[in-house]
């Protein structure tokens, strides 16, 4: 999930190019939460990957390629397919990870490590509510993104 430091870093980022974020700096600096507004700033002035993987998940449900969006926007009825729909989503996020400009910073921001870390720990444990409770956290992150490019 795209965190309050990871704004400041991309608007410095856009002060650095000569634009004037001042005023979004200190409306992220001020707020306990993400201001989804600056975040559609950011995202028009300098796209954001992603937003861009979002939309390429998406593009390829439309385009009857994957039922990876579906299946993360969805209700789920088989308990396993959270688990294959978690995998699916890290796969996915490994390939288009080749195409991104920070990939450190995408992979926190689509919870690669934490998809990585609930898959293993129901690997051991069997314990399939932390992996729903991931995928509906997936779920609101993708939601939220889609939100700032409608």
């Amino acid at each position: 999930m795209i965190q309050r430091q990871d704004l400041i870093l991309l608007l410095t980022e856009m002060q650095d190019r000569g634009e004037n974020v001042s005023s979004q700096i200190n409306k992220v600096l001020s707020s306990q939460s993400i201001p989804l507004d600056v975040l559609k700033y950011i995202n028009d002035n300098r796209q954001l990957d992603v937003t861009e993987f979002y939309k390429h998940i998406r593009k390829n449900y439309n385009n009857k390629k994957s039922k990876l969006y579906k299946n993360i926007v969805g209700e789920i009825k088989d308990p396993n397919d959270v688990l294959t729909t978690l995998a699916s989503f890290a796969l996915q996020t490994l390939l288009y990870s080749d195409k991104v400009q920070n990939k450190q910073m995408f992979l926190e921001h689509v919870r690669f490590e934490e998809v990585e870390r609930c898959l293993a720990n129901y690997a051991k444990t069997y314990d399939l509510v932390t992996c729903q409770k991931l995928l509906y956290l997936i779920r609101s992150d993708l939601k939220a993104v889609e939100s700032i490019y409608r």
